[in-house]
């Protein structure tokens, strides 16, 4: 080997070298802090899940686990720095049902929820309650679709995006019960909900978590649940189904995620970090008392769920012709 080579040879393993330690090495993994993208802004519902969990994960991954609030445009913008994000453990991203809406809502999405995420695991799933300003005027939900019916476009409801859930499950309400209400997005749930409890908009479809301590406060009236059951703390307030409309029965669910291309030895780290946080029992009884039920799944189950949810969506917005942009 002449000079020449030997010194270009010298030079790449010099390159290897200060490489390595940039690439995610499962063994030595979590070596800093890890970030975790909530698509929606601080005070959301996603937001109160995640914050306890990260101290959780914090705790059990031995690094900082710093929650990245990143809304917009139905959670979009969020969940597009998180599939873009070096898949090395250290960027994860809340996932949710509203993302696989959005793979039927939205025309050109800058993201694949299905394709472009090793999907880590489920952390629970929760209701949409459909309510109004206390002050309205709504005591039931069969006053407000008479009201609706009685004057088209004149009721407004609120809701954190288009594309979300609480938008998709207003639009099959409007299908369903042939009325017309006035869609007023916002960029997240916190905002939405704010100009609702401030008197802006009167309607708004948000998760258990975020509604109950209006509900108590008297601020906000239940109207409808989205459960296959009534609520046993409201037992007084019908599904969705029980008003004749079956199509609007979901259950939300959120997710961690990472982006393709994570060592499957890292995913499986965070999966077993992820079901110890679940089964703490205070974590739990926090999650339970904000309306959502922990899951518990594989990561391969989890994954999919995220496709056949996809599919269900896409072939639903397309029946009813739902277009956010």
């Amino acid at each position: 080997m002449n000079r020449l080579s030997r010194r270009t040879a010298c030079l790449a393993l010099a390159s290897l070298a200060f490489a390595a330690p940039a690439l995610a090495q499962p063994d030595t993994w979590p070596s800093r802090p890890i970030r975790v993208i909530v698509p929606t802004p601080p005070g959301g519902a996603y937001d109160a899940t995640m914050r306890p969990l990260a101290q959780e994960l914090s705790q059990l991954l031995k690094q900082p686990v710093v929650v990245e609030n990143r809304p917009g445009a139905g959670n979009i913008v969020g969940t597009q720095v998180g599939a873009a994000a070096a898949p090395d453990g250290y960027t994860l991203t809340m996932t949710g049902m509203v993302n696989t809406i959005a793979a039927g809502v939205y025309d050109n999405l800058p993201f694949d929820i299905v394709k472009d995420f090793h999907h880590i695991g489920a952390i629970g799933a929760a209701a949409q309650w459909l309510v109004v300003r206390s002050d309205a005027g709504y005591g039931s939900m069969r006053e407000l679709l008479a009201k609706a019916k009685a004057e088209p476009g004149r009721i407004n409801y609120a809701s954190s995006g288009a594309g979300s859930t609480g938008h998709l499950l207003v639009e099959l309400l409007q299908r369903s019960a042939g009325i017309e209400l006035m869609h007023v997005p916002y960029k997240g749930g916190a905002p939405a909900l704010q100009d609702v409890l401030g008197g802006v908009v009167s309607v708004i479809v948000v998760p258990p978590n975020t509604a109950i301590p209006h509900i108590k406060a008297g601020k906000l009236r239940l109207l409808a649940v989205s459960t296959a059951q009534r609520n046993p703390a409201y037992p007084e307030v019908p599904t969705f189904e029980e008003l004749g409309f079956p199509q609007m029965t979901v259950s939300s669910w959120v997710g961690l995620s990472a982006p393709k291309g994570t060592p499957p030895a890292i995913v499986q780290k965070l999966h077993a970090a992820l079901e110890t946080s679940l089964a703490k029992p205070a974590l739990r009884a926090r999650l339970e008392g904000d309306g959502m039920t922990p899951l518990a799944m594989t990561s391969a189950q989890f994954g999919e769920l995220v496709r056949t949810d996809a599919q269900r969506w896409i072939q639903l917005t397309k029946s009813l012709n739902i277009k956010a942009n």
